[in-house]
C-alpha cells in the first residue's frame, strides 16, 4: 500500500543533507555510540552515578537498532541523540537528588487511576477531563523530561523548564507543519506514562518514534517489572513537594502490561475506553508513520498496518484472557465506551468516580464544563485519515474484531 507522506518543512531537507555523502552514504556526523552517550551525560551534568544498571541492556539494544535498523536521516540521528542523552542526564539528577534526600523513598502512591486502552481511543480526552479534579494529580511533560528539582505549588505553571521543554516538543510541528492536527503537544499539557517508563529505556515512545523492531522485540520478551518500579520511583520523586490526593496517569502501552502494573500499584484503578478497532486503526498508522517520517526517509507503512493490525486484536483478546483467568482484578476496572464519552463527557465520568467511589466534587463539576466549554475543537486543522488507507480488507478485520466489539458493546463506526 503506498502512503504519502505530509510535507515537510522545506529546513528540513537542507539539514539532512548535510548528513549525506556524495553517493548517498551516510556521514555519521552525530554519534550514538553507547560510550560516548554516557559519557556526554556524566559531562553535562558533572555527575556519574546512574544508579542500577538495569537500564543498560536495553540501552544497548536500542542503540544498535537505531543504527542497524531505523535508518535516520541526520535530523533522526539528532533527535535520538538528545532524546537518549536528555534521558540518561534526568536520570542522573534524580539519583543524585534521591541520594541527598532518602525521605522521598516513603512516599506512598495511593490508589491511583490509570487510563489504557487502544490509541486514538478517547484516552488523551479522558485524561484531559480527570486533570480537572483539584484532587488529581497528573504528570505534565516539562516535570517528566526535567524532573529535578521536584515542582512545587508555587512555580507549578511558570517554572522556566516547561518553555525548554516546550521547545524540545514542538520540535515535530516545525518539521511536518500537519502534525499539530494529529496530536496535542506542550510542554505544560499533561502527556503519557512512556517518559516516564524512558528512564529505564524501555518505553514505546522510542517504538512509535523509530523503526527498531529488535528493541521492540527486547521490551516485548522480557519482564519490565524493573521498568515499573522506577516510573514509581518517580512519581514519589514528582509528589515529594507537589502532592494530591491521588495520580490520574495515562498510556496505551500499560494495556499489555496490566499484570506489571498492578503488581507495582495493587490498588490502581485502571479505564479502559473502548472503541470501534478499525476506526481508530488508520489515525494510529498515519500518526505513526508521520513520527517516523521526521526521523527518516523510509517509512514501511505496510509493516506498521500489519504490525497495528495483529497488536490491536492481540492485546483486546489478552485483556478478555487475563480478566477471565483472573490475573488481574476484573473490580478494579472500568470500561467506557468511547461514544458515550463523547456524547456526555460528565455523565462518563460520574459513573467511573461512582464506580471507584471517588467524591465527585462540585469543584470537579464546575471544572469539567468550563474546560469542555472552552475546547477550541473547531479552530483545530483536521486530521486527514481513512481506514482505505490501510489497505486492509475491511469485512476481513471485521471479523476478527467481531468477539472484542460483542463483549465490551462496541459500536461499528465504518
Amino acid at each position: 500500500m503506498a502512503w504519502t507522506p505530509p510535507p515537510r518543512a522545506p529546513w528540513v531537507a537542507h539539514l539532512n543533507a548535510l548528513g549525506q555523502g556524495l553517493g548517498g552514504e551516510r556521514r555519521g556526523l552525530v554519534s550514538l555510540d553507547e560510550a560516548e552517550i554516557l559519557r556526554a551525560a556524566c559531562e553535562a551534568t558533572g555527575l556519574d552515578d546512574f544508579g542500577d544498571d538495569w537500564f543498560r541492556e536495553p540501552l544497548r539494544v536500542l542503540l544498535d537498532a537505531f543504527e542497524g535498523e531505523a535508518r535516520l536521516t541526520l535530523l533522526g540521528r539528532m533527535i535520538a541523540r538528545s532524546d537518549v542523552q536528555r534521558i540518561l542526564e534526568n536520570r542522573l539528577r534524580i539519583e543524585d537528588h534521591l541520594r541527598a534526600h532518602p525521605e522521598v523513598d516513603d512516599e506512598t502512591i495511593d490508589a491511583p487511576i490509570v487510563v489504557t486502552g487502544l490509541g486514538r481511543a478517547g484516552t488523551t480526552f479522558l485524561h484531559e477531563l480527570l486533570a480537572q479534579d483539584p484532587d488529581n494529580r497528573v504528570p505534565m511533560l516539562w516535570e517528566m523530561m526535567y524532573s529535578v528539582p521536584p515542582p512545587e505549588p508555587t512555580t507549578y505553571r511558570t517554572d522556566p523548564r516547561i518553555a525548554a521543554s516546550d521547545r524540545e516538543i514542538s520540535l515535530m510541528d516545525e518539521i511536518v507543519p500537519a502534525f499539530p492536527s494529529m496530536q496535542d503537544v506542550a510542554g505544560d499539557l499533561p502527556n503519557e506514562c512512556i517518559f516516564l517508563l524512558a528512564h529505564q529505556l524501555t518505553t514505546d515512545k522510542f517504538i512509535g518514534e523509530f523503526d527498531v523492531p529488535s528493541y521492540m522485540m527486547w521490551t516485548s520478551t522480557h519482564d519490565l517489572a524493573p521498568a515499573y518500579a522506577y516510573h514509581a520511583r518517580m512519581l514519589r520523586l514528582l509528589q515529594s513537594r507537589h502532592r494530591r490526593t491521588r495520580w490520574a496517569l495515562k498510556a496505551p502501552s500499560h494495556l499489555h502490561l496490566l499484570p506489571t502494573l498492578f503488581a507495582t500499584y495493587p490498588d490502581a484503578r485502571v479505564v479502559v475506553p473502548h472503541r470501534d478497532p478499525l476506526r481508530v486503526l488508520g489515525s494510529l498508522t498515519n500518526l505513526m508513520a508521520t513520527l517516523r517520517w521526521m526521523r527518516s526517509d523510509h517509512v514501511d507503512y505496510d509493516a506498521i498496518v500489519a504490525a497495528m493490525s495483529f497488536g490491536f486484536h492481540y492485546q483486546m483478546e489478552n485483556l478478555s484472557k487475563l480478566r477471565d483467568a483472573g490475573a488481574i482484578p476484573n473490580g478494579q476496572i472500568v470500561d467506557v465506551r468511547y461514544a458515550d464519552l463523547v456524547a456526555d463527557p460528565i455523565a462518563t465520568v460520574r459513573k467511573i468516580y461512582a464506580a471507584f467511589e471517588i467524591e465527585f466534587t462540585d469543584a470537579f463539576d464546575s471544572n469539567l464544563r468550563a474546560r469542555l466549554a472552552s475546547r477550541p475543537r473547531s479552530a483545530r486543522a483536521v486530521h486527514e485519515y481513512s481506514f482505505d488507507d490501510t489497505g486492509l480488507d475491511l469485512a476481513e478485520e471485521r471479523a476478527k474484531h467481531a468477539p472484542y466489539q460483542e463483549r465490551y458493546g462496541v459500536p461499528s463506526e465504518l
